[in-house]
């Protein structure tokens, strides 16, 4: 068994009128999505990606191992089936098909989408091991000795020309279209999902967060405080007072996972 601790916090910011950041923190399954689109939409996404992402994975595990509990994730024991990464990455899918068919049915939510970003525990090779899925600019860090590391990629069309060669990266980081997104949920029918498969340390701590977190926080900072607090929870709050600090630009949403204990299998 993998045994995490875990915190989180989220604010509108100082300039948004309301939040389209949704998070999820249930048993073993973290997530942070950040909606955009005109209107309510960008809420609505976000909400939705949460929603279905955790009911699906919940759907999935049940029917591949019989298990008929009525909440998998919140009363999960050492017995308890994880999700594979592939049942993860269906549930990404899923949610992609469910935002964009009722974008596409209600006019106001038109061209509403969101992104999402997520770490859980997985089945993995007969044994149990973290995943982190991505998709848009919502990113998910690790914290190590080694240092304070970016496990995820920025889908947006600076990245793509930063890739290609066309921009350096301190060129993207003022670029006037660094948030123009090259890949979301909500948007094509089909989603690309990057999926890694992470072995699990005890002491490390991952980050899952949206970008009104990092686009007012530098790496640095947002790495000292990591350090500085032993509570996920206080981490969580820490961070978003320090992007409120900042100006506060964005809706701001932080999901702080410790891996406090691996147990043999």
């Amino acid at each position: 068994m993998i045994r995490l601790k875990a915190g989180q916090a989220t604010d509108r910011g100082r300039r948004r009128e309301k939040n389209e950041d949704s998070m999820l923190v249930e048993g073993e399954l973290f997530a942070v999505a950040d909606g955009l689109g005109g209107h309510q939409g960008g809420e609505v996404a976000s909400a939705l990606a949460i929603e279905v992402l955790a009911a699906h994975i919940e759907t999935e595990v049940k029917a591949r191992t019989g298990d008929r509990r009525r909440h998998l994730f919140t009363r999960r024991t050492s017995e308890s089936p994880a999700p594979t990464l592939d049942e993860l990455v269906d549930a990404v899918d899923r949610a992609n098909e469910e935002i964009l068919a009722k974008s596409t049915s209600s006019p106001e939510l038109e061209g509403m989408g969101t992104t999402l970003c997520a770490l859980a525990v997985v089945e993995h090779e007969h044994s149990q091991a973290l995943a982190v899925i991505n998709v848009g600019d919502s990113r998910v860090y690790r914290c190590d000795d080694s240092g304070f590391h970016q496990l995820t990629e920025d889908h947006t069309v600076v990245q793509e020309m930063v890739k290609a060669g066309i921009l350096t990266r301190q060129e993207a980081e003022v670029h006037t279209y660094r948030h123009h997104l090259s890949r979301a949920l909500g948007i094509e029918p089909k989603v690309v999902v990057d999926d890694w498969i992470l072995e699990p340390v005890s002491g490390h701590r991952y980050l899952l967060c949206s970008d009104g977190l990092t686009n007012e926080v530098a790496d640095r900072d947002i790495h000292a405080i990591l350090l500085q607090f032993e509570s996920p929870a206080e981490a969580a709050d820490a961070l978003v007072s320090q992007a409120l600090q900042h100006g506060g630009s964005d809706n701001v949403t932080v999901v702080i996972v410790d891996v406090v204990d691996v147990g043999l299998p």
